[in-house]
């Protein structure tokens, strides 16, 4: 595998976190016109209550924003250092998965435990990979 392949992973969870973010928009659109939300809690995201599945989806479109940003950083590295292709883009994957897996347990039924032990393995893959980095780095590897 060349490193460049990291791009595939990286597109994937971009297009999640748009896939994400369109899906926010139209369930808070929806939740405005069935007047379950007013329009101007919007304005400070504030003065009311969301429905929870809207909350849901804000909340893990959040997620997508926060966390994939050591991913995103951690490929770049990768891509630069130009070694272990293999290992980067499989964990890539993995942690690519791990976080569609996350978004789904968000966004349908939210079992707490389930959703903690997705995010878990991201974090655990997400480790490995800058572990990884740091050992190249060092010339350990």
């Amino acid at each position: 595998m060349q490193i460049l392949e990291l791009i595939y992973p990286m597109a994937a969870l971009f297009t999640l976190t748009f896939f994400i973010m369109y899906l926010m928009l139209f369930v808070r659109v929806k939740a405005v016109r069935s007047r379950q939300v007013s329009p101007r809690y919007f304005k400070l995201n504030k003065g009311g209550e969301l429905p929870e599945q809207v909350e849901a989806i804000a909340q893990n479109y959040g997620n997508l924003l926060e966390f994939p940003v050591l991913f995103y950083s951690v490929c770049i590295i990768a891509i630069i250092l130009n070694k272990s292709a293999d290992y980067f883009i499989y964990c890539a994957w993995a942690f690519v998965i791990s976080r569609v897996i996350h978004s789904y347990i968000h966004i349908t039924y939210n079992h707490i435990l389930h959703r903690l032990a997705a995010f878990a393995i991201s974090g655990f893959i997400l480790i490995l990979m800058w572990l990884k980095v740091v050992l190249i780095v060092a010339n350990k590897v």
